[in-house]
């Protein structure tokens, strides 16, 4: 069997997306499967099941230029469903109809896709995303940095909320008169929130704009920094919290469905709702103790318990097991 796992056109190596494909394509490789990573182009090389992770950028695509959708696996990752699908289901939904293989990371997102196509109770799978937990694992901090320091990981792009990561840490500076640093990691997704965050950096110091980190250096900054924090307004499930659970980082996210599938509040990490909210618990945080040893330790646990590449993979398997029975009984089109 020939997979081929295709991303966004301007996903970037670091992007979760790309993150995702390349982690199902070593584990597919790893029994024995040809798997390709691609980025989506019109004229795409031939496999025996397109798998397409973004369900609006990639499987409506794949479809409209006549890919077979008993072809097809389809992973909802986040923007897919919790912005393009909520604003307007009714387009993707009519384009997807005959993909009988959809995914999607956590039972609220099925949930969210059934309320508005019940029939499609038979498609939609819940499998659970994995990481590498021997390369994300704790480890003595091995960057010299300024402390305390917060970390947000992720793409620049307003759905990550970057610019206002800066506020909600400037303010608790403010709150607690605490030098806080920031360090900001990931690639501009987005020119125009880069340029918001480029100015509220612009004369503070205490705001380190790292760029775009090779993921194989992100253990270190994960295990080097105080707090790992996410903002965005909608995700999937996070790779980058996912990555720094596994290596036991205490994180404080925003409280939205994605975060709240990995952390439960005060057991495992943090959540907030508003600027007050943050300024509470990156406080609390920051003062240490046994609460945040103990959410550490619970962080690194949990991935162990639910996020095994071997379940993921072998979840995948059985979807494009069932894409090659679809293509011999053509007249099924559900599983």
């Amino acid at each position: 069997m020939n997979v081929g796992l295709i991303i966004p056109a301007d996903t970037p190596p670091t992007g979760g997306n790309s993150i995702s494909a390349r982690r199902v394509k070593e584990g597919l490789q790893s029994e024995g499967l040809h798997a390709d990573t691609v980025l989506y182009q019109d004229h795409l090389p031939s496999f025996d099941v397109y798998h397409g992770w973004n369900a609006n950028r990639v499987g409506v695509q794949l479809v409209r230029h006549g890919i077979n959708p008993h072809r097809m696996v389809v992973t909802w990752t986040g923007t897919d469903l919790w912005q393009d699908w909520v604003a307007d289901y009714r387009p993707i939904a009519d384009a997807l109809d005959d993909v009988a293989c959809q995914v999607v990371f956590t039972d609220d997102a099925r949930s969210r896709i059934l309320d508005d196509k019940p029939g499609w109770a038979d498609r939609i799978h819940v499998i659970s995303p994995s990481v590498n937990e021997q390369v994300f694992a704790p480890a003595p901090a091995a960057i010299p940095l300024p402390h305390p320091l917060v970390l947000l990981a992720g793409g620049v792009r307003p759905v990550k909320r970057s610019a206002w990561a800066i506020d909600l840490v400037e303010a608790t500076r403010e709150a607690t008169g605490i030098d806080i640093h920031m360090a900001v990691a990931g690639p501009v997704r987005h020119l125009g929130e880069w340029g918001i965050v480029k100015s509220k950096a612009s004369g503070n110091p205490w705001v380190h704009l790292l760029g775009e980190v090779p993921k194989e250096e992100m253990p270190d900054w994960y295990n080097a920094v105080d707090v790992v924090i996410n903002t965005s307004a909608v995700e999937g499930v996070s790779n980058a919290l996912l990555e720094a659970l596994s290596c036991g980082s205490l994180v404080l996210c925003s409280n939205i469905a994605g975060n709240r599938y990995l952390v439960e509040n005060g057991a495992n990490g943090l959540l907030f709702s508003d600027e007050g909210e943050f300024v509470h618990q990156l406080t609390e945080a920051l003062k240490g103790g046994d609460s945040v040893k103990r959410m550490r330790l619970e962080a690194r646990k949990r991935v162990l318990a639910r996020h095994s590449l071997q379940l993921e993979i072998a979840a995948y398997r059985s979807l494009y097991d069932h894409c090659q029975f679809l293509v011999a009984e053509p007249k099924s089109c559900s599983r």
